[in-house]
Parts: structure tokens; C-alpha cells; sequence
């Protein structure tokens, strides 16, 4: 090999180590900078905060909570200054009370207002920690990490549906636990962000950043619900035409999944902690749009019911009819979702139930 070949190899290789190079951490800086997840800081990222569709809450809702706790340890200046203007908890907001109490449950409960359910409990102080798809073996493991945390978990309430024990779907990061809850360590889930595959789910975030309008908008460090931003919109500018095209008059019939039973062993598990543990609980079956009642059909809905109430131990308060109707469509966003203006009426009917 000549003199002139071996300085054009070593020229091409360091390019090639550059390139290289480049391309391994645009990735990470994609994710920083996009933050389609929402787990990296405000100030490095675009955008509104938690307007992401791909908002992790796993993760972002423990965070919110463990957080909160941490700063009224009674080694914190936050929890000294609590006690010092104690009685002045407008003008000192680490003066207000802990979150103690949580609405859990799948993506039909992240709607619901915690204020809504507070009116029944007065004395406690709800926060939404339900999750998109949720399941319970995840509700179990983020409960027990805000309990090891620090956060008092006194009250819960559950709402359910049949869907969470049939989902085969995989999810992806923004899905993933908090590290909390027994996952890998803060370090390796950073890490694992930084070079999480997230191309489809940044153009996503990308658009909404440019567009300025959101399809959601998460209030992680409020009441921990969510907003339909998007489906908002499309109803106040003609509510007839997203009707229409939330429900075709041609939607072909589905058949559920089968049931998956380590689901229901998930929920014994959480059952018995909460027990363990004494939280008061109330458990309830959310309303289920006609289109999926009937994928299901009544035999298996009255079977899910009768599981669930063994597990329980008690019976439950049956919703799944609740807002059957001739207007049923104007009742939902969708086949799985009720409207917010429901959740009253909702809340009402499931918290008939008895404490456990």
C-alpha cells in the first residue's frame, strides 16, 4: 500500500469517526431539545410544557408527587417556613395541605376532576394519578413508590372497565415507570431517554410546538388531570360533524380480546396492599359506550363484574349503562372516552359504592 492509499484511508476513517460521532449524539440532543416525553427540563426544550400527545404521566405524575413530599419534609426550609406563616397558606404555597387521596385508573379516569370527587370527601386532598392504558399492577407500583416516598395514601378511588384486562398492546417510552417504582435507576432511565428511538413520536411533538395547538394538555403539576384540547376545538366549531365522524353510522362490529388473567391476579395484589395498608377505597364500573358493550357482550360484562367483586371482597357500583341513551354520542369524545361534563354524574353513581 502506498503512502498516498494509507493518508486517504486515515482520512476517510476520521471522517467516518466524525460522522459517526455527530450522529450519536443528535440523538440524545433530539430528545433533550424536542422532548417528546417531557421527562427533560423545561428550559432546554420547545414548547408549552405537557402539551406533548406522548407526555409521559408514569413517570411525570410520581415525580410531581415525590417531589411535593420531598419539600415538606420537616428537614426542608419549605416545610420551617410552613410552620412559621402556618395560617398564611395563600401567601405560602408549601403551607397547603399534601395530596393524600387519588383517582386511579386508565385513560377514561385521567378526564376526571379531582375536585368532582372532593366534594364528596371533603376532608381529603385528591390528585388524578390515573394513566393512559393503565394497568393495575402499574397503579400497585407507583402507589407503593409515593408510599415508600414519603406521599400519605389514605383514600383511592378506582374507576374500571374490561378493556384494561384485555390489552395485548405494546407500549413505548411514553409508557415507561418511574424509576421508583423498582425500575432500572434514575441514571440508566435518563440514559434511556436520551437514546430512546423517538423520530415519529418528535414530529409529533414538533407539530404541536409550531402549530401552537395541542390535541392535550396534561396539568401534571395541578390537579394531574388532562384536557382534549383537539376534540374541544372540533366541537365548538360543529359539534354535528365531529359526532359524525367519531361514530360512522358504518363502524364495522368488533369482538373483544380474550381476558388476560394475570390482570386480574394484578388487581388481587393491589386489593390486598390497599387493605394492607388501610387506604379506604372505593372501586366502581366506568360507563362503557354501547360500541364496546357490545364487543364485549352481557355475559362477559356480568362475568368481569362477578370477578371483580370477588376479588374486591364487596360488591361494586355497576355504571357500565350509565349514560346509555338516544343522545349517548353527544355523551362521549369517543368509543372509550366520556365527556368531561359527565364525570359529575359519574362520580355520583360510582361512589355509591361502600369503602373497604
Amino acid at each position: 500500500m502506498t503512502a498516498s492509499s494509507i493518508g486517504s484511508f486515515n482520512v476517510y476513517w476520521k471522517a467516518a469517526l466524525v460522522a459517526g460521532g455527530l450522529a450519536a449524539w443528535s440523538l440524545p440532543v433530539w430528545n433533550v431539545v424536542v422532548n417528546p416525553y417531557q421527562i427533560f427540563k423545561a428550559q432546554h426544550a420547545i414548547g408549552d410544557r405537557y402539551t406533548a400527545s406522548t407526555t409521559n404521566e408514569r413517570f411525570l405524575k410520581v415525580e410531581y408527587l415525590l417531589n411535593e413530599a420531598r419539600a415538606r419534609s420537616p428537614e426542608t426550609p419549605g416545610a420551617i417556613a410552613a410552620r412559621i406563616n402556618n395560617g398564611n397558606e395563600a401567601e405560602n404555597p408549601s403551607a397547603q395541605p399534601l395530596h393524600d387521596a387519588f383517582i386511579v385508573g386508565s385513560s377514561i379516569m385521567g378526564l376526571v376532576d379531582p375536585g368532582l370527587v372532593n366534594r364528596h370527601l371533603p376532608a381529603r386532598h385528591f390528585y388524578n394519578l390515573a394513566f393512559l392504558a393503565a394497568k393495575p399492577d402499574e397503579i400497585l407500583a407507583s402507589l407503593q413508590a409515593l408510599k415508600r416516598g414519603g406521599v400519605p395514601v389514605k383514600t383511592l378511588v378506582y374507576g374500571l372497565e374490561p378493556i384494561a384486562f384485555t390489552d395485548i398492546k405494546t407500549y413505548g417510552p411514553a409508557y415507561w415507570l418511574h424509576p421508583e417504582t423498582g425500575e432500572p435507576s434514575r441514571q440508566r432511565v435518563v440514559f434511556d431517554y436520551l437514546f430512546a428511538s423517538s423520530l415519529s413520536d418528535g414530529f409529533s411533538r414538533l407539530v404541536t410546538a409550531i402549530s401552537g395547538q395541542p390535541s392535550v394538555r396534561y396539568d401534571i403539576e395541578g390537579t394531574g388531570r388532562y384536557i382534549l384540547e383537539r376534540y374541544d376545538r372540533e366541537i365548538e366549531a360543529d359539534h354535528s360533524a365531529f359526532v359524525q365522524k367519531q361514530f360512522p353510522v358504518d363502524a364495522k362490529p368488533v369482538v373483544a380480546p380474550p381476558w388476560i388473567k394475570s390482570r386480574f391476579e394484578d388487581f388481587r395484589k393491589l386489593v390486598q396492599w390497599l387493605k394492607d395498608e388501610k387506604v379506604e377505597t372505593a372501586f366502581y364500573l366506568n360507563p362503557l359506550h354501547p360500541y364496546f358493550a357490545n364487543a364485549y357482550g352481557e355475559n362477559r360484562l356480568a362475568v368481569f363484574k362477578a370477578k371483580i367483586e370477588g376479588i374486591a371482597g364487596q360488591g361494586i357500583q355497576d355504571c357500565m349503562q350509565l349514560l346509555n341513551s338516544e343522545d349517548v354520542n353527544q355523551r362521549f369524545y369517543d368509543y372509550k372516552h366520556f365527556r368531561p361534563a359527565e364525570a359529575a354524574r359519574v362520580i355520583e353513581c360510582g361512589l355509591r359504592s361502600r369503602w373497604i
